[in-house]
This record gives C-alpha cells, structure tokens and sequence, in this order.
C-alpha cells in the first residue's frame, strides 16, 4: 500500500508543477498520449487469431473472393454472387490482399482504421461541443467499454459505418462552429460512406442531422446549397453503384440488405426482439450507461442554456434516434448499438466532469494514461484470449490446403453451404464448385468432370454415402467430429 501512496504522491506532484512541460500544454500533450495508446490498442495482435465462424469470416471471404473472381462491381461469397452488404469494406480489404497477402491481419485492418478515427472523431466532437476535458474523458469512456473496443478488432462493419456517422455529424457541428458552409460536403462524405459499408442501416445521419437543424431552430440550413449539394452528390455515388445492381439483377437485389431489404425485412418489434430489448442490452452491454443517464439529466437542465442548448439536442437525437429504430425493428443485435455508444459516451463524459474539480483533472488525465499506458505493455507481452471462437472448421481448411489441388473440383453433400463455403474462400482459396443433395446427383457431378472432384460431407452424411457405395470406391483422405473429406472412384 506504501509503494501506491508514494506513486500517487509523485504523479500529484507531477500533475501540479510545471517541470518538464507546462501544465497548459501537457493537458494537449497527454490527449496526444492516451490517442497515440488507442492507435496502438487498435492494431494490435489484428492477426492472432483465427476468424470466428459467419460474420467475420464471411466478411473476410467476400473481400478474397474479389481477387478469386476478378469482380470488383458484384460481390461474391466464394463463386456465390452476394448482396449481404455493398462493397467498400470488400474493396479495401480486396486492395489490401493483392498488395500483401490474404490474412487476418488485413482483413482487420480497415475496421482498426475506422476504430481509431472513431475515437479521435468522438474527441473532436466532445470538444467542438463542449470543451477538452470534457473531449478527454469521451476517450477514457469508450476505451474502458470493452464492448465498444473489441470491436475495433472484429471483420464487422458496426464500427466502420459507426465512423461514417461520426463523420457526418462532426460536418454539421465543425461547419456551425467554424461558419464554414463548405464542410458540409463532409456530411455527404459520411452519407456515401455509410451506405457503401453497410446500406440502409448507414444513413442514420440522413435523419439525425436535419432533425437537429429543426429542433435547434436553424431550419434554414436545410436549404443551404452546400448542404444540398452534399445530399445530392451522396445520392449520385450511390447510385453508381446501386442503380447498375438494380438494372442487372432487379427484384433479387432490391430486396437484399444492399437494398431495400431491411426496411422490408425489419418488420415491428415482436416477440423476437421486444421493444425494449436494445435498452436493456445498453445496460447489458455497456458499463456507463448509469452516468450516461446521469449526462442526460444535465442536459436537460441545459436545454435552456443558449450556449450550450444546440449540442445537447444534437446529442439526444443522436442517442434516441438510434434506439427508437433498433426498438422498432424485429432485428436486432447487440452490436447495432455500436453507432448509439458514441453520444451515451459523451453523456458519461459530462457526468465525470461534474465529479472531478478542475484542479484534480490534470491528476486524473497523469492517472489515465498511466494506467492505459500500463495495459498496453500487458497486452502487448502477454497472451490476450480471443473475443470470440475462431473457425471449429479450420482444421478442414488446412487439410483441403494440402490435400487438394488448385484446379481439382470440390463439391458439398447436402450441409449447408455457408458452413464451409466462406472459410474456403478466404483460407484455401478454393471455393465450392457445387453442392448437392442426393447420391445419385453427387454421382454424376463425379462421372461427368474430367478434373479429380473432392467431396467435402459432416459425418452424418458420410455414413448414408458408404452405406450405398462400395468401399472399394470410397477413399477418405481426412476427417473429424465436424466434417470429411474424401474422393469417389468413377464408375
């Protein structure tokens, strides 16, 4: 306990002298600090792991399969055409494999980018609204969510279209404060970005921001050409992506999830997904959600203030917008509420400035980035268990690795094609030629290609395979609990 007071001593002399640097400048130079911290946490140990099964290996796999198909307009899922989300986080991953090589880590490194720029965004709007302390503390609250930063380390697009929000609404506060029209075409920027991580589910900001300049009384800036524009062009880009789909593909990309699909398919809040449910996850899921509310109380008291009204109405819609559309929904899942951590986080902020007095923040801040400084080296040196479970199908992956020849056929009997499919893709780079669902079809597949087919089954159904062919046919090259990999002699 002796060597903690005397460490604490010294950082509270530290905090309250000028020795190195002066105390005004430090306060900037330790927010450089604990950014620069966040930059690392965000990067590293991207390839560590194995990618855990659908979402993130999936992700993963239609950014590999641009290179496997050479279709750098229409997405794909292995030799499958797919619309689960349009293609800007394909694409980057895609330029980032042919530059390097097909790995975790670079399948990763987009959504690090867009963790860091969403940390230092949420900064910069903390601070345009209200002050750097209060800028400081967003930092320290979204750092200490481990929800909200395991995510900068997830294939999800949750945190990328989370930083095409920020984007946009930091565009409506830097244009207001700076009287600068001209940003907001930064507000279009984050619209285009939005949609092309992750469609209609990206444009948010399309409702919170003019909602603002209505509810804020500045109703004019709707119509200012700038902001006009910046609408107009998100729409324009858009659609050269979105219109050319529409054409080729029609009513099956319509109603996809780069479409129209969620707003068809959302439906009402039921028994699936009550309409309280993301409300209660947020308490769940999120560790600051009481000081948060206690941040919202306080801007209710400051909604009378002309000072500091606007950026708490901005906030509020912000937060609530958000909610009332995941409440609304029949879908949901917990990291849909990522985009929402943001203002709840700011919100927290205004609560711990409430109870540290400016005279102990700089004590405070010396504390912070100690302490993030000191879980960094920890992390960095030490074994830091996955968020979630890679692939149980990798071992499979390996095997068709070394098994299976880059211009033999693999064919899937009856599971379901997804299960394997994705993580062919990304870490064999052979993708399913077919699947089938009876003998009879599985045989002629076999009979009729000139090139050697390898057939890819869970146990189950190898047994109804060798319980109707000879054995003298069948040749299993390797198996497990999950799967087996075998060939059938032709006929």
């Amino acid at each position: 306990m002796n060597i903690f007071k005397r460490l604490s001593s010294r950082i509270s002399h530290l905090s309250s002298n000028d020795i190195v640097f002066g105390k005004e400048s430090r306060e900037e130079l330790l927010t450089g600090l604990y950014l620069f911290i966040l930059f690392i946490l965000c990067f590293i140990k991207l390839d560590n792991y194995i990618l855990p099964q659908l979402d993130d290996l999936t992700h993963a796999a239609m950014g590999a399969s641009i290179l496997q198909t050479g279709d750098w307009f229409t997405m794909h899922e292995g030799a499958i055409i797919s619309w689960l989300k349009p293609p800007l986080y394909f694409w980057a991953e895609a330029i980032l494999f042919k530059i390097f090589e097909v790995s975790e880590y670079w399948a990763k490194f987009p959504v690090a980018l867009t963790g860091f720029l969403t940390f230092f965004f949420s900064y910069k709007i903390a601070e345009k609204l209200f002050n750097k302390r209060i800028g400081f503390l967003t930092l320290f609250v979204l750092s200490t969510s481990m929800f909200f930063l395991r995510y900068t380390q997830r294939v999800m697009l949750d945190m990328p279209v989370t930083f095409a929000l920020i984007l946009s609404v930091f565009a409506a506060i830097k244009a207001e404060k700076d009287k600068n029209d001209k940003i907001y075409l930064l507000y279009g920027l984050g619209l285009v970005l939005g949609y092309y991580f992750k469609g209609l589910q990206g444009l948010y900001a399309l409702g919170i921001v003019p909602l603002y300049f209505i509810l804020s009384r500045q109703f004019k800036k709707i119509f200012n050409a700038y902001f006009l524009l910046s609408i107009l062009a998100a729409f324009f880009l858009i659609g050269l992506w979105a219109v050319p789909q529409y054409i080729t593909h029609g009513k099956e990309f319509l109603l996809s999830q780069s479409g129209i699909g969620p707003l068809v398919s959302g439906g009402l809040a039921g028994y699936t997904n009550p309409f309280y449910s993301p409300l209660k996850n947020l308490f769940r899921m999120f560790y600051w959600i009481i000081p948060a509310f206690y941040g919202m109380w306080l801007g209710l008291k400051k909604l009378n203030d002309k000072n500091e009204r606007n950026g708490f109405i901005l906030l509020f819609l912000w937060f609530f917008i958000i909610i009332i559309a995941l409440s609304a929904s029949s879908v949901f899942g917990v990291r849909y509420l990522i985009p929402a951590l943001v203002p709840a986080g700011i919100f927290a902020a205004i609560a711990l400035e409430k109870f540290i007095k400016p005279k102990n923040f700089p004590y405070f801040q010396h504390i912070a980035c100690l302490i993030a400084g000191g879980l960094l080296i920890l992390i960095a040196i030490l074994p830091v268990p996955p968020v979630k479970k890679g692939t149980e199908y990798i071992s499979l992956y390996r095997c068709v690795n070394n098994i299976v020849g880059k211009n033999n056929k693999i064919i899937l009997y009856k599971e379901k094609s997804y299960i394997f499919n994705q993580g062919l893709a990304f870490y064999s780079a052979r993708p399913l030629d077919k699947q089938v669902d009876s003998i009879k079809d599985l045989i002629s597949e076999i009979n009729k290609n000139e090139k050697k087919v390898f057939v890819i089954s869970n146990p189950a159904d190898y047994e109804e395979i060798k319980a109707a062919i000879s054995a003298k046919r069948l040749f299993r090259f390797a198996s497990s609990d999950k799967w087996t990999l075998f060939q059938i002699q032709k006929q």
